[in-house]
């Protein structure tokens, strides 16, 4: 009985370590993804590999709030506290390549367009910014300026931590069910399959990342978080009927400046 004990637990144990390489392998992609960071795989991922990054999106947005926190509280040795916001949201923006605020901006573009779904894809696919989208980009990052200025002590590091990691579930949630409207790129591979999957693994992420918060907002900054992604996918899919990843960037964008402003604001 033993030793049959023994050979199942022997044979398991190569299943196990694939099965934890491969979320490695997804955990390094994802953060090549939202990151500058040079953590992508040597060896090519496979689409399955890319997909199922998807998922570990908010994992390596509420490692991006774990640094800002103690990026944040080393500036408050020298720095007043608006410097010390202006610093901080500019680090977020370095260690992210300012991505998906380039998707704020196109989006903000694209919505000058109206009802004219040709036009504003026509303007999504144009990496140039319009006025629209330079009014975007100042508006959001004032606003996350504003609302850490005007804080101090635990709410400020709980914002600072849960804002990046929500807004990167935002990103997940936002794709649940809705058409990717290009065929080729990265938000393609990404989106090709197991989106439930990576929407439950999304979800169990942040409620983990927030339990330890409940003190501090946390349940607040979930239920915001959860109200501005509901609001933007039926805004997409009654504009354009579907999304795109400059659409998808704008969402994490969006949440993480609304969970700023409800708790650190």
């Amino acid at each position: 009985m033993s030793d049959r004990s023994g050979g199942d637990a022997a044979s398991a144990a190569p299943g196990v370590i694939a099965r934890a390489a491969a979320r490695l392998v997804q955990i390094r992609l994802a953060a090549s993804f939202l990151t500058i960071l040079p953590l992508a795989p040597v060896a090519p991922a496979d689409p399955g590999e890319v997909a199922g990054s998807f998922g570990w999106f908010p994992l390596v947005g509420f490692a991006i709030g774990g640094a800002l926190c103690l990026a944040d509280w080393s500036f408050g040795h020298f720095c007043a506290p608006a410097p010390r916001a202006v610093l901080t949201i500019a680090l977020l923006a370095t260690i992210t390549g300012a991505l998906h605020l380039d998707g704020v901006a196109d989006t903000a573009d694209a919505l000058g367009a109206g009802r004219d779904r040709a036009r504003a894809r026509e303007i999504l696919r144009d990496s140039r910014i319009g006025s629209f989208g330079a009014i975007a980009l100042v508006l959001v990052i004032g606003l996350k300026i504003a609302a850490l200025a005007g804080s101090v002590g635990a709410p400020r590091y709980a914002a600072l931590y849960m804002a990046p990691g929500l807004g990167r579930w935002a990103m997940v949630a936002i794709a649940q069910g809705l058409e990717y409207l290009r065929a080729e790129g990265a938000g393609a591979t990404l989106l090709a399959r197991d989106l439930r999957r990576n929407l439950r693994v999304a979800t169990a992420t942040a409620i983990v990342a927030l339990i330890p918060l409940a003190a501090l907002h946390a349940l607040r900054a979930g239920v915001v978080a959860a109200l501005v992604t509901v609001a933007l996918r039926a805004l997409y899919r009654r504009w354009l009927g579907g999304v795109t990843g400059d659409l998808i960037g704008a969402a994490g964008e969006l949440v993480e400046t609304a969970v700023l402003l409800a708790i650190a604001g």
